[in-house]
């Protein structure tokens, strides 16, 4: 009996042994967030695969103007990695996608591909980023602004209430640094006026809503060591969907 159990057991170290040298450590990856500010469309379909034919099981629709990471995040690729993205729902073999890329992903680097113009003349911004890190205690939060509003004049950002600008002039496709802003703060929740640089009129406004409130856990606090872009979108003189507004991107 205690023949057999000796057998069995060099039998088991025998398969777990091989199963060991022929399982692969899956590569490292890069992180990629896609964000869709293309005035005219509703939805765009990025296809990874380049020209190969849509995976639909896998496929995920970017919203205009939304950000979640459940559909804009992607974090299973790196190298150099074919993009072609369409606007959906133009995704068959014979439709033409709205842009054809090529990026490359280094093994753990993070990028935002912010994908704006209009479904005439798109267009886009590739951006590697390197988030603020906001240490325990300091109740702080990352802002940046980012022009994404195809033909509008550069734009300055100023906190209502205040004189002196956030930033002074973004063109388009241009961005901030990221800007430092406490939390739980008894100015309350700011508001972020978007102007014209030159003549200073409003464009449009942002609040950044519950940034005033103090953390109570286990309620998670919705700025609080986080960091965000607030994008300008839409064209000048824009209704309806065009019009422009304010899109929030967050990085968790």
């Amino acid at each position: 009996m205690r023949a057999y159990f000796f057998i069995y057991a060099w039998l088991l170290a025998t398969v777990l042994i091989s199963c060991g040298k022929e399982s692969v450590t899956p590569p490292g990856t890069a992180s990629l967030n896609i964000v869709n500010a293309v005035v005219g469309s509703s939805w765009l379909a990025p296809n990874l695969k380049g020209e190969l034919p849509f995976d639909f099981y896998r496929l995920r629709l970017v919203q205009y103007g939304q950000f979640n990471t459940i559909n804009n995040h992607y974090s299973s690729y790196s190298g150099e990695q074919p993009l072609w993205i369409y606007n959906y729902p133009d995704t068959t073999d014979k439709d033409v996608p709205l842009l054809k890329m090529k990026l490359q992903l280094p093994i753990g680097s993070m990028y935002s591909l912010f994908v704006t113009g209009t479904l005439a003349q798109p267009d886009s911004l590739l951006v590697e980023e390197h988030l603020p890190y906001h240490r325990l205690g300091d109740s702080t939060t990352g802002i940046r602004f980012l022009n994404l509003s195809p033909g509008s004049r550069p734009v300055k950002v100023v906190v209502q209430g205040k004189n002196k600008p956030e930033v002074t002039s973004i063109a388009y496709k241009a961005m901030s640094d990221f800007i430092i802003y406490p939390v739980n703060t008894y100015y309350g929740d700011y508001v972020f006026e978007f102007r014209d640089a030159a003549s200073d009129a409003v464009i449009t406004t942002y609040t950044a809503t519950g940034i005033r409130n103090p953390p109570l856990p286990p309620n998670r606090h919705p700025w609080l060591y986080q960091n965000a872009t607030l994008a300008l979108i839409g064209v000048p003189g824009g209704t309806g969907a065009q019009q422009q507004t304010v899109m929030v991107v967050n990085y968790y």
